[in-house]
């Protein structure tokens, strides 16, 4: 919107002002008729706008007759003589008058800014528009009645991949062969889930998930700690029923690890945790069962109606085998709220830290971070204790797991050294 500006000068003829003020004066002292006159071309001068550099040019005004202006003229000779006054007076007029105009728009131009921001609201961004609209997306409920939707087993990009040529798409190729409906793609978490998927492009994620390992790789995962992590995730993902996948290597030898101690940390997993462990002789048998998996879903969700929850109010108590309407995760949300880059608590941070650490499960480090949330608790929780072996013994009685057993002493000794010990 334009903004039509008239400027005003407070004084733009100060000399001339003061002259016809003192002639004036004059003629008021000596009671001469030209007072009235001088008056009326005062009141005119000031009254007009605009610099005069001249007598004559204030002939355009009201009260100035060919004697007054006459007057100026030589007052001005007088005051600095003719030349100057053409070319340094009236310059500085003009000046002086441009930059009171310049000051005038720059005010109000400002006070225009502030309208402008008080009656229209801003703009949002195009990132804050996307971030909305995925919110938006994230809220909106999905209904799924009989008959709507499909079965779809989705397969992470890791698993169809590889450096040999020949076993690059081994599992989409016996995955086909089976008759197994599938799509490749990115998975932030899991190797296999399955989805159903409506005609819409709704997508809601069975409470099914699958990770897949061989003997070799589960040994190599337990040596660097991504085996506890990895359960810890999936453990936090929001899909009930956790299937590890476990292949044969060969005869199982020259695993890196020894044979017992992988068997016993499945049995573990398996107690502990709750995750179901298959064993399965090669590749080809762990698509096969796979493919048997999609059949039975698809069997059993054949006469189910399905709707869209978030994680937070996701039902654990629902039997996907007795209820006929079962609340799932939207796709799109798992996949989010799964990556691991997404921001994560200092909680969840303390979690994987401790997992990190020689023989400290995930039972324990979630008992150690039930009575302490973050490091810096546990850190203060040292620093009350009177001496240091009552401190290396804090967390020597912390019960864990479902029976309930002790830390013990020599974890917590452990940890103790390890978050009060400085390095340097």
């Amino acid at each position: 919107m334009e903004t039509r500006l008239e400027v005003r000068l407070r004084e733009p003829n100060p000399l001339f002002t003061r002259w016809l003020e003192r002639w004036l004066r004059e003629a008021e002292r000596r009671q001469q008729k030209s007072q009235f006159k001088l008056r009326q071309a005062l009141e005119a001068l000031k009254s007009y706008p605009l610099p005069l550099s001249s007598g004559r040019d204030c002939s355009i005004l009201r009260g100035f007759g060919g004697t007054l202006c006459q007057l100026i003229d030589e007052e001005l000779r007088q005051h600095r003589g003719l030349q100057l006054v053409v070319r340094e007076e009236a310059p500085v007029a003009q000046q002086h008058y441009e930059q009171q105009v310049q000051q005038v728009i720059r005010q109000v131009q400002e006070h225009q800014k502030r309208q402008d921001k008080k009656s229209k609201p801003r703009k949002p961004t195009k990132k804050e528009l996307l971030e909305q609209a995925a919110l938006e997306e994230r809220e909106r409920v999905v209904e799924m009645q009989l008959g709507g939707f499909q079965l779809l087993l989705l397969v992470d990009t890791q698993e169809t991949s590889g450096k040999n040529k020949r076993v690059l798409d081994q599992t989409r190729g016996y995955l086909e062969s089976l008759g197994a409906r599938h799509e490749v793609r990115r998975l932030t978490i899991g190797d296999f889930l399955w989805i159903a998927q409506d005609a819409q492009g709704n997508e809601l994620v069975l409470p099914y998930i699958v990770e897949r390992k061989r003997m070799d790789d589960l040994a190599s995962s337990i040596r660097d700690g991504r085996f506890h992590e990895q359960k810890h995730r999936l453990q936090q993902s929001g899909l009930e029923n956790i299937i590890y996948l476990v292949e044969d290597y060969g005869d199982n030898e020259q695993l890196g690890l020894p044979l017992d101690s992988l068997q016993q940390a499945l049995a573990n997993a398996r107690i502990q945790t709750g995750v179901q462990v298959v064993r399965t002789e090669n590749h080809y048998r762990s698509m096969s069962y796979l493919a048997a998996m999609s059949r039975s879903l698809g069997q059993i969700f054949a006469s189910k109606r399905l709707y869209s929850v978030q994680r937070g109010t996701l039902d654990k108590s629902t039997c996907v085998l007795t209820d006929s309407r079962l609340g799932l995760l939207k796709f799109r949300a798992l996949y989010e709220d799964s990556a691991k880059n997404a921001q994560l608590t200092v909680r969840e941070v303390f979690v994987q830290q401790l997992l990190q650490l020689h023989s400290l499960s995930l039972d324990r480090a979630m008992s150690i971070v039930e009575r302490y949330p973050t490091p810096r608790c546990l850190l203060e929780a040292y620093a009350e204790c009177p001496d240091a072996k009552q401190a290396s013994l804090l967390l020597a009685r912390i019960p864990c797991g479902p029976l309930e057993r002790p830390l013990g002493e020599k974890p917590s000794q452990c940890l103790h050294e390890f978050y009060t010990t400085h390095f340097r």
